[in-house]
C-alpha cells in the first residue's frame, strides 16, 4: 500500500540520487523520490565507485539532510527565525519508491524557481540574484550551517508561500546541506565548518564566473570592485 501514486512521465528536475515531483494535492510541497539503484547508471568518480560499494551511503546522505535540518530548527525555535534551506516535512510512500516530503520555491506563475545554474547558463542573474545570494550565504554562515555541497543547481531563487500567499524573492539552499562528506570535518566545530563553506564558495565561485570575498564572505560580478 502506498501513500501517494505520482505519474513517472512527470518528473520536474532530476538529480543523481533523486526525481523530483510536484505534490498531487498540496500545491505548497514538492516529492523527491530516491532512484533504484538500476537508474543510477554506471559512474566511475568517486562518489559513483563508493555508491556501488556501500550502497548504504545513499541513505546516509538522506539521513545527514534531515539531521541537520533538524539541528537547526531546534536550535531556533523563535517564530521570526529565517531559514536559508528548505524546510523538510518527512517522508511518504510512493508508488516510485521513497518519497521525501520538502517546501516548494515558485516563481511569480507558480512554476519551478531557477537554480542559480540555469540563470548563470541563461545570462538572467541579475544584481537583485546576487544579492539575494549573498543574503542565503551569509545566514548559512551566521548559524552555522553545515552545507557539505553549495552546488549551483541545490540554490534557487523564487517565492516561498505557507498559504499567506507568496512571500518576497530570496535565494534557498534546497539541497546539499548537511555533513555528508565520509569524514565528518565540518560537525567538528564552527571554525571547521566556516573552513569548509568558505571552500565551498570559492568553488561555486569558479563554476559560476562570479568572484568570492573571502574577508567580506559576499559574491560579486568580477568586474566588481
Amino acid at each position: 500500500m502506498v501513500d501517494l501514486v505520482l505519474d513517472p512521465s512527470k518528473v520536474l528536475t532530476s538529480g543523481v540520487q533523486r526525481d523530483v515531483f510536484f505534490h498531487p494535492f498540496d500545491r505548497y510541497k514538492l516529492i523527491k523520490v530516491l532512484k533504484p539503484q538500476a537508474q543510477l547508471g554506471r559512474r566511475n568518480n568517486f562518489n559513483g565507485i563508493f555508491d556501488r560499494l556501500f550502497p548504504s551511503t545513499r541513505i546516509r546522505q538522506i539521513r545527514k539532510e534531515y539531521q541537520e535540518y533538524l539541528r537547526i530548527m531546534l536550535q531556533h525555535p523563535e517564530p521570526q527565525f529565517h531559514l536559508p534551506i528548505s524546510h523538510m516535512f518527512g517522508f511518504v510512500t510512493t508508488n516510485l519508491g521513497l518519497g521525501c516530503l520538502t517546501e516548494r520555491i515558485a516563481d511569480e506563475d507558480g512554476a519551478l524557481g531557477k537554480t542559480l545554474s540555469k540563470k548563470v547558463k541563461s545570462g538572467t542573474l541579475t544584481d537583485d540574484d546576487v544579492a539575494a545570494l549573498n543574503t542565503m550565504i551569509a545566514e548559512i554562515f551566521d548559524n552555522g550551517i553545515r552545507a557539505g555541497d553549495l552546488n549551483a543547481s541545490n540554490i534557487v531563487f523564487g517565492h516561498r508561500d505557507f498559504g499567506n500567499g507568496p512571500g518576497e524573492m530570496e535565494c534557498v539552499l534546497v539541497d546539499g546541506f548537511g555533513d555528508i562528506h565520509a569524514v565528518p570535518v565540518r560537525s567538528w566545530g564552527r571554525s571547521f565548518n566556516r573552513l569548509g563553506l568558505d571552500d565551498g564558495c570559492r568553488r561555486l565561485a569558479k563554476r559560476t564566473g562570479l568572484r568570492w570575498d573571502k574577508s567580506t564572505r559576499l559574491f560579486s560580478y568580477p568586474d566588481t570592485k
